[in-house]
């Protein structure tokens, strides 16, 4: 057997890789897509997904297009979702950032001067439904215009368009005096639940109903219904400035909110820190109280050895000849007795 033809196998890894180097260890664009769509909090853009998967580098405007590309085609499979367009997460986040706000059941109506024979058209598309009713008996016809995941501007303003091409392709005329009667906007917030409560309705100063409602397992619905009867321009000038002007304030209160909350970080940062100090200062106060000490033991030990080396001197430099407690008495004294003082 020929010992330098053997080979170890190579094992192909099956989980992904969560470094940022995975790019470089031979998985495909799509996987490195999921991997950064999965690790992330809230929802990204595709040029945010491009930046990750390609930090350090600038991405590319081809680099761009391909992940745009392959976002949509994740999305049509059922690999990721998409919590409004533009954006995409794999799975129900608390974290999205700006839900924007949704128009939805739009109806509008006209008085006609001729008879007309009773109607109804209804189309579909892309999940908008287009419907126009024709009455004979009130000489009226009328419209609704609603999609149960809403409408941007730009969608519903196309699909009143639509409707004006149906019932003048009906009548044959174009119709004069259109009202808008009530129209609503929505916002979803999915992730979350309400307990305890179905519905909660409210009517503010103007007229506008509020209702905030849990439409699905995880998926909570705010409703604006404004009834107050206007002409298509007014229409279109409240969804043109009104409906920016609640995103933007909806995305004033967001940021209020976030900002909020560092701010308590910051506060609670703060207080973990003053409390660091206080016992740093206090380990301090320790110290030099210890330092105190050792000092005056010092001086207390100098003086002791001060004294010990005078009294050294002192029973060094008296011998016993000259020592004045003994004394003796003279020879011719009879007692013979040594008196001592």
């Amino acid at each position: 057997m020929d010992l330098g033809r053997q080979h170890t196998p190579v094992v192909t890894p099956v989980t992904t890789v969560t470094d940022p180097q995975s790019r470089n260890l031979g998985y495909s664009v799509e996987e490195r897509i999921c991997h950064v769509i999965d690790a992330s909090e809230i929802e990204l853009k595709p040029s945010e997904i491009a930046r990750k998967i390609h930090t350090p580098h600038k991405p590319t405007a081809g680099q761009y297009t391909s992940v745009r590309v392959i976002c949509a085609r994740l999305l049509q499979r059922g690999l990721v979702i998409q919590p409004y367009p533009g954006a995409y997460c794999s799975k129900i986040t608390y974290g999205v950032r700006f839900v924007p706000l949704m128009l939805h059941n739009v109806r509008l109506h006209s008085n006609l001067c001729v008879d007309v024979k009773s109607d109804v058209i209804v189309e579909v598309v892309g999940g908008v439904t287009v419907r126009a009713a024709f009455g004979s008996e009130r000489k009226k016809v009328s419209g609704v215009i609603s999609c149960d995941a809403g409408m941007s501007r730009d969608a519903c303003l196309f699909a009143v368009n639509r409707w004006f091409e149906l019932v003048e392709g009906k009548l044959g005329f174009c119709l004069n005096d259109l009202v808008v009667t009530t129209w609503e906007l929505n916002k979803d917030h999915a992730g979350i639940r309400i307990d305890g409560v179905q519905c909660v309705t409210k009517r503010d100063l103007y007229g506008m109903i509020e209702r905030t409602y849990q439409k699905e397992e995880n998926l909570v619905r705010k409703e604006w219904k404004v009834s107050t009867p206007m002409s298509l321009n007014k229409f279109e000038e409240a969804v043109s400035k009104g409906l920016a002007g609640m995103e933007k304030a909806q995305d004033i209160k967001e940021l209020k909110t976030e900002v909020r909350g560092v701010w308590e970080a910051l506060k609670f940062n703060n207080s973990q820190m003053l409390e660091l100090g206080r016992f740093v200062e206090a380990v301090s106060k320790s110290q030099l109280s210890l330092v105190d000490r050792v000092v005056d033991l010092e001086k207390g030990l100098i003086v002791l050895s001060n004294s010990v080396t005078k009294l050294v001197e002192v029973l060094a430099g008296n011998p016993t000849t000259n020592d004045k407690s003994k004394v003796s008495r003279p020879d011719d004294d009879a007692d013979g007795f040594e008196y001592v003082r």
